[in-house]
């Protein structure tokens, strides 16, 4: 009886509460020892995102750029080539170029030609057909396997808006020729030019030069006079183009019509809006009221959300023809203004290529993530509200202008 009841003195009373905290302690250890399993693998797995090699290509044109990063978004070198418009050199050349850009940037950071890109960005001019698009992808596969693991191919509207947008907004394009693009609110795009040289172009390098010679062959043949004296511009083209007649020009405008080369005279005209020649402001003048027209085109079929944001309708202008901006500036916000379609708008430039915007989208393309510092790709050079909008008065000043022949006549 006594060991009895010793035995019953001896067995221990469950503490239900404590048991309750026992466990709850022991589940917290589990919870605590499995998160610092979960950290440790994660950082396994990102410990060398930089292995991931993705590469993006801005075509232009003129040229191209491309830009190699690592798996955390890190630009690692940058390539300049040639043009990459497949019309205009076709799908074979096209593809070897491409090759020949990767190929140089895997040798300046030590990646044996053998291992490819894990996804390449093509944002590319004249990429805007899905069927083409294809066949360009198709023939860098076949003719050269070892470029790139992935393809992203798009128009190089695309590229330049996802390097400084995330998602929606419009590009405009002035470069050697012109595009706009825009993507709405709901991700689906809307275009507007971007036919090329023979059907668009407007607002281009390569327009300004051909409206400068339709003005000058015109006038000289009495069909239509310039809109203002011709006594700059003639002589300009006849120096650019070492032509001493209309005749000699033809040879540039067919026979050995390079589009690029063609463009270049863009610049004296740029030249000549510094010096004040009439016909060159006129020029530009016109240039401004056209691409605005893109930006009124694409306005009038964007979602209210996309033109009531911070800013108001955000357009990221692309283009060497942008540099005279000063001499487009009045006619380009007039007829903004003379629509009645846009309230307010900001103007962007890129501080960097649209080839990093090109790689953003190789990157999305395999789902590899990283955070993009898009507000650090983009500065703002005007911002537009109806509200406190003034519309200049335009005054064209003449001086003296240096002639580079002595007759503005044809010899």
């Amino acid at each position: 009886m006594a060991g009895k009841k010793k035995g019953k003195k001896g067995k221990k009373k469950v503490n239900e509460y404590q048991l309750r905290r026992d466990l709850r302690k022991q589940a917290h250890r589990r919870d605590t020892e499995l998160d610092e399993k979960m950290e440790k693998s994660k950082q396994e797995v990102t410990q060398y995102p930089e292995e991931i090699r993705l590469g993006g290509i801005e075509g232009g044109g003129t040229q191209s750029t491309l830009v190699i990063m690592d798996g955390k978004g890190t630009p690692l070198t940058e390539i300049k080539g040639p043009e990459t418009n497949h019309w205009a050199l076709g799908m074979d050349e096209t593809a070897a170029r491409i090759n020949a850009m990767v190929e140089r940037g895997k040798e300046q950071l030590g990646i044996p030609e053998s291992v490819p890109l894990d996804s390449l960005g093509l944002c590319l001019s004249g990429c805007e057909e899905e069927d083409t698009n294809r066949l360009l992808e198709e023939t860098i596969r076949t003719k050269y396997p070892n470029v790139a693991k992935n393809y992203f191919i798009s128009s190089d509207t695309l590229g330049s808006l996802r390097t400084a947008l995330d998602t929606s907004g419009i590009v405009l394009i002035a470069g050697t020729g012109s595009n706009a693009l825009m993507i709405n609110t709901d991700g689906k795009v809307v275009g507007c030019g971007g036919w090329g040289h023979m059907m668009g172009d407007e607002g281009s390098a390569y327009w300004l030069t051909y409206r400068a010679c339709k003005y000058v062959f015109n006038d000289i043949d009495g069909l239509i006079p310039a809109p203002e004296p011709i006594s700059y511009v003639w002589p300009a083209l006849r120096v650019f183009f070492n032509a001493s007649d209309r005749k000699d020009m033809l040879q540039h405008l067919y026979v050995n019509f390079e589009k690029s080369k063609f463009a270049g005279f863009a610049k004296q005209i740029a030249i000549g809006c510094e010096e004040k020649d009439p016909l060159c402001i006129h020029l530009m003048k016109e240039n401004g009221v056209l691409l605005a027209k893109h930006v009124v085109a694409l306005a009038r079929k964007a979602h209210s959300t996309l033109k009531l944001g911070h800013g108001g309708l955000q357009i990221i202008c692309v283009g060497s023809v942008w540099k005279s901006w000063e001499h487009m500036k009045d006619a380009f916000l007039n007829e903004i203004h003379d629509s009645n379609v846009i309230d307010e708008l900001t103007l962007l430039r890129l501080t960097t290529s649209a080839a990093v915007g090109a790689c953003y989208v190789a990157a999305e393309k395999i789902d590899w993530a990283f955070t993009k510092p898009y507000k650090d790709n983009v500065e703002t050079f005007y911002h537009y509200n109806r509200k406190n909008y003034v519309k200049p008065v335009v005054k064209i000043e003449s001086k003296p202008i240096l002639v580079l022949c002595n007759t503005a006549k044809e010899s």
